[in-house]
């Protein structure tokens, strides 16, 4: 069931769009993320800036790029598995990326420290 309390959006920002959406102390560590088709949460939203989560990392942006997503079951440090596999290993959720085409999310994961390869899709994945 997806969390009512967590808004999820993308942000498809680059950098030709120019930096005044982007607060100053963010902007190389935004830029650096790329974040065209990466999942945000929407943290808060004050003074005209919204606070956006992607993994451990916080950004203020104004609202201008900004577009809200259906909710997700799953997000960033939450304990999966491969729905195929109920009593397999438990992979943590690192990545949220937007497939525009199929207007869904695709999840990164890793066991450990270690990444695992590929991209999962939401059907492919049940909470731990």
């Amino acid at each position: 069931m997806p969390k009512k309390s967590i808004e999820f959006g993308v942000y498809p920002w680059f950098a030709g769009y120019g930096y005044a959406a982007i607060h100053p102390a963010n902007r190389h560590e935004f830029e650096s993320l790329e974040p065209q088709n990466k999942v945000f949460e929407k943290v808060s939203e004050l003074n005209g800036w919204y606070l956006l989560r992607y993994g451990d990392e916080e950004f203020k942006v104004r609202p201008d790029f900004y577009a809200p997503i259906t909710p997700l079951p799953f997000t960033f440090g939450e304990f999966v598995r491969p729905a195929q596999q109920p009593k397999g290993m438990t992979a943590q959720i690192t990545d949220i990326i937007w497939n525009v085409s199929e207007d869904a999310a695709y999840f990164g994961l890793r066991i450990g420290k270690q990444p695992l390869d590929g991209l999962y899709r939401q059907s492919q994945l049940m909470p731990a």
